[in-house]
């Protein structure tokens, strides 16, 4: 499981159309349109009874509005293979919704010590490649305008076809 942004599908085309344009570059595996996100808090492996306790910490989340991510830049992660787009501008209203979700998710006991919540460097990131074969120097674009209007909790799912992503709860912004 985990808490995330989820473009509309048109958003999602547009990111797509990227990574076709830089995949024979990178030589690597694209993500499918349908699948792109920005991770804003991995989860992991729950409980059954853990559920309502997620649902709760988001519920608390207050005072977000909704705003715009501008998409600008395709980078590389060396370590783990990976190509990404990323915004070359502070992105305050994103980083604001990341420690709001920390803080409450870190406020509820029972899920307190099972989750690991990322740590407060949080690094804005939407996966568009795994299995990076050649790491190219990061490349800027036509910023993809995305707007932001709600938060979302995740199931990933292992099926036949490979990963699903199944939108468990969607949380709208006020506004």
């Amino acid at each position: 499981m985990f808490f995330a942004l989820w473009p509309a599908p048109a958003i999602q085309q547009q990111l797509h159309a990227i990574a076709e344009e830089f995949q024979a570059t990178c030589s690597a595996r694209m993500m499918r349109a349908e699948t792109l996100h920005l991770t804003l808090q991995f989860i992991g492996n729950i409980k059954h009874t853990q559920l309502a306790a997620l649902l709760d910490a988001a519920n608390k989340i207050t005072g977000i509005r909704p705003f715009r991510l501008e998409l600008d830049t395709l980078a590389f992660w060396k370590h783990n293979h990976i190509g990404y787009v990323t915004s070359s501008s502070p992105m305050p209203a994103l980083d604001k919704l990341a420690a709001a979700l920390r803080q409450a998710l870190s406020a509820q006991k029972s899920i307190r010590d099972t989750v690991i919540l990322d740590s407060p460097g949080f690094s804005p990131h939407l996966t568009l490649f795994r299995n990076v074969r050649h790491i190219p120097a990061p490349r800027h674009f036509t910023p993809v305008v995305w707007p932001v209007n709600a938060l979302v909790l995740v199931e990933s799912v292992t099926a036949n076809q490979g990963t699903e992503y199944r939108i468990l709860h969607e949380w709208p912004f006020a506004g």
